[in-house]
């Protein structure tokens, strides 16, 4: 049996859609696939039994019928954390190895989901690199490529893993990034004897939310234009520049949502005039008339919500992935794109397996 962990070295890189492609595919292959997310950061109760959001998303995705409060064996709620901060929490390790064990039963492969980093969990006694040491997992890591620097955290996984790094995944890969993935960090990372399991490229109906979807987990008041709450937002951009900069800034980056408070009409306009798909007013303070008629005419959603800027900012940042995935037919196309562009013949290599 073959322990796989999908690991990263930051949080947000893509993690859990490509965990569910990596099992689908495992499945279609004839391997029996089990799963476990050892920690997990997004409580959440299914059938009155305390689990995370994402492990119980794959669980879904994958068709599993292990028992569920077997595949997020620790759920760091507030009072779990609290008490971590307060003094040592005994027995969290042992626990997630009796749910692995069991779990791990008349399995050929077991995926192990990371959450934040594979350095992330020291408070907890729970590391990414410890829990991957006590399983004995081989070792992908993802991350989002987003430049050549990515080449330093890349190494650094490596040489902490050692023998139990299998190689590295690019996701999110957008037509900018592309060229410098191909001539420069695949490349180097090659040179230096790291191997590139997929290059995934960035996908604009998967990396979407509504803006519907946002006004319901930021809690807002739509304004204006609730005709066009079906629109696709990819990106978050924070208005927090001076205005003749705004503009240029806006335009570079399509399919944008725009974070700004409500007392910045100047930049609340550029973002109109540059074609952002809508506008989010933080502070609860209400627009000016000539902006929401500006933004009615170019059907724009403006929402205006209660908490700050640097607020809404962290929030959508650790929530918009996990939107992402509520849609079947997004999970779906999201799995198969990681199917499609997975080296897999590579990856079995790598793990040993022969498939017929």
């Amino acid at each position: 049996m073959i322990s796989l962990y999908v690991g990263s070295t930051s949080g947000y890189t893509g993690k859990t859609l490509i965990t569910m492609g990596l099992g689908q595919k495992f499945k279609k292959d004839g391997l029996r696939v089990g799963y476990i997310k050892p920690v997990g950061i997004l409580p959440v109760k299914v059938d009155d039994i305390l689990t995370d959001n994402d492990a119980w998303r794959i669980y879904r995705a994958l068709e599993m019928k292990d028992h569920i409060s077997d595949i997020c064996p620790v759920v760091l709620t507030q009072e779990l954390e609290v008490k971590s901060y307060l003094k040592d929490i005994k027995g969290l390790l042992t626990k997630i190895v009796k749910s692995y064990n069991q779990l791990s039963k008349d399995k050929d492969i077991m995926l192990v989901g990371g959450y934040g980093s594979i350095y992330t969990g020291n408070y907890l006694g729970l590391q990414g690199l410890h829990v991957i040491k006590r399983l004995n997992s081989k070792v992908i890591i993802v991350v989002k490529y987003e430049g050549e620097y990515i080449v330093d955290y890349v190494l650094q996984a490596k040489k902490d893993l050692r023998d139990k790094f299998l190689g590295v995944i690019l996701n999110k890969v957008t037509i900018e990034h592309k060229q410098s993935a191909n001539e420069y960090a695949v490349p180097f990372l090659k040179r230096k004897g790291v191997d590139i399991l997929g290059i995934i490229p960035h996908d604009s109906i998967v990396g979407s939310v509504t803006v519907e979807e946002l006004n319901e987990m930021l809690g807002g008041k739509v304004l204006c234009c609730h005709d066009k709450l079906s629109n696709l937002v990819e990106h978050f951009l924070i208005g927090a520049m001076q205005v003749d900069k705004a503009i240029e800034y806006f335009k570079k980056i399509r399919n944008n949502a725009v974070i700004v408070g409500g007392d910045r009409p100047d930049i609340q306009l550029s973002a109109i005039e540059s074609g952002s798909i809508c506008l989010i007013l933080t502070g609860e303070l209400y627009p000016s008339e000539i902006i929401l008629s500006r933004a009615e005419q170019k059907d724009i959603p403006i929402l205006v919500v209660r908490e700050d800027t640097y607020s809404i900012a962290k929030k959508l940042e650790k929530m918009s992935a996990r939107l992402r995935l509520r849609d079947k037919a997004k999970v779906d196309r999201g799995m198969n794109l990681v199917i499609e562009n997975v080296n897999f013949p590579l990856l079995y290599k790598k793990m040993g397996l022969k498939i017929d």
